[in-house]
């Protein structure tokens, strides 16, 4: 009897894991839709779930602003990248790059909202975090002094980072692999 019960709790809860999943992938995708349209400051967490067809209990669930959506949408996001390297083994700097560009590409809309909503500094964190941590492992050259290897790294995060939005306001029109090659050159 006990075992039956705690298959129904763990069947119960990769129910709720998938329910929850959609929950806030329909709160990203609503926000989106109205960033396209509103000003962000002006986006209510009440207009939000009604879009997305969710309660505001919901929402509060899992997330305090608006602001965290989108973070909680980019840790998705480059956790995803970071499995991709690692599942794939590329040490490349160039590839890791190439990889990482086509994976935003498809994440124009995401890109675009930020700047038109002046929310970069959301990415630049993210990218900051996440960058330093393909720097140290593949990018910098281990002879480098700890300070000297610290300034390298941010200096070629904020140039990722400002790369990214270059491309965006040339609405995407660079391929990924000529960014790649142009961003390889420094690394």
């Amino acid at each position: 009897m006990k075992r039956y019960r705690l298959e129904r709790i763990v069947m119960s809860n990769k129910f709720n894991g998938h329910r929850n999943a959609i929950t806030k992938e329909s709160i990203f995708t609503a926000l989106m839709q109205l960033m396209e349209k509103k000003d962000f400051h002006k986006i209510s967490i009440t207009e939000t779930t009604t879009k997305a067809g969710v309660s505001r209990m919901a929402f509060y669930r899992n997330y305090e602003t608006l602001e965290d959506v989108i973070t909680d949408y980019l840790n998705t996001f480059f956790n995803e990248y970071e499995r991709q390297i690692s599942s794939v083994g590329i040490e490349n700097p160039h590839d890791i790059i190439l990889m990482f560009l086509s994976d935003f590409k498809s994440e124009q809309q995401l890109l675009v909202n930020l700047v038109k909503c002046d929310l970069t500094f959301l990415l630049l964190d993210k990218c900051n975090s996440f960058l330093e941590q393909i720097c140290e492992k593949s990018v910098c050259d281990k002879l480098y002094s700890p300070t000297k290897e610290a300034f390298t790294i941010k200096f070629l995060c904020g140039g990722f980072f400002n790369l990214l939005i270059e491309w965006a306001s040339h609405d995407f029109k660079e391929s990924e692999e000529y960014l790649a090659d142009l961003f390889s050159e420094y690394c």
